[in-house]
């Protein structure tokens, strides 16, 4: 079997296993300066008891929300053109590709060449209004329970990204939540404050990076209670989470960015540095 060019470089040259504390370390070889490696694998994250965790929940939860999921998929069909699942490329397991399951929010464009920002933000015009309503409960994210029982994904782990954005060695499986997406889990909101032709840029140098760092610590340090204790966040404190201290990166970018268009009054709204106001910061953290 041909591992990726990921798994690759995070195998030990003699082909021996290493581990640290009974976990997977992960030596670093060839590794690009743009690609974020976990030091090691925690014993929980790639386990058989995480797999039939998923396995069995997935499938208990598909059951039991099917008849909701059904409901959804016909108000969308009757309520805009298109089909009701979208499909994407993402990211997955030892950089492999698989196509994620969610429920259609935005306006179908069919064949067209330029489908737009490949990020979204809050009131983006190309977002349906039922669209509106799933991304706020989060139902969208129903149909990848499919791919949990799949074993494509997990209930917990890094979200999986498109492959530009993504730039963490994916050495677990990718999660319908994880410890990043509570954190950054008014994200849209976030970008609302970032001018449409700057969102690309500073979604891939300031928000993944930081992603990126929590992913990788969910990587090595992950046990069956730190997914019990994120799935529960993400079921009942996903709403009031804590303000989430942005890295210094982001206050230089909006800096550059308002010195660039000082007209647009950006800066005016992100504080005189550039940078995030706190009340912004509180909002959409």
């Amino acid at each position: 079997m041909v591992k990726s060019e990921c798994e690759q470089s995070s195998l030990p040259e003699d082909g021996t296993h290493q581990s640290q504390h009974s976990d997977g370390v992960v030596p670093r070889k060839h590794s690009s300066a743009s690609m974020c490696y976990p030091r090691y694998v925690s014993a929980w994250c790639m386990s058989k008891r995480k797999r039939c965790f998923d396995l069995v929940f997935g499938v208990a939860a598909l059951i039991l929300f099917s008849p909701m999921m059904l409901l959804i998929a016909l108000l969308i069909k009757i309520t805009s053109k298109g089909p009701a699942l979208f499909r994407q490329e993402r990211v997955g397991l030892h950089q492999q590709t698989f196509v994620i399951l969610k429920f259609r929010t935005m306006r179908d464009l069919g064949e067209q060449t330029d489908q737009g920002l490949t990020v979204t933000k809050h009131g983006d015009p190309r977002m349906t209004r039922v669209g509106a309503l799933l991304r706020r409960l989060k139902l969208d994210e129903l149909p990848q329970l499919v791919n949990v029982v799949r074993g494509e994904m997990s209930f917990v782990g890094p979200r999986p990204k498109i492959r530009q954005h993504e730039n963490l060695c994916m050495l677990c499986r990718p999660g319908i939540t994880g410890a990043a997406t509570i954190e950054f889990s008014h994200e849209e909101k976030l970008l609302t404050g970032v001018p449409v032709e700057f969102i690309e840029h500073y979604v891939t140098t300031v928000l993944n990076p930081e992603k990126c760092r929590l992913d990788a610590n969910y990587i090595e340090t992950t046990r069956f209670r730190t997914d019990l204790r994120i799935l529960v966040d993400t079921v009942f404190k996903l709403g009031n989470r804590p303000i989430h201290a942005f890295p210094p990166e982001s206050g230089r970018f909006l800096l550059a960015r308002s010195a660039s268009e000082p007209t647009t009054g950006f800066a005016a709204n992100h504080g005189e540095d550039g940078g995030l106001s706190t009340k912004e910061v509180r909002q959409s953290a």
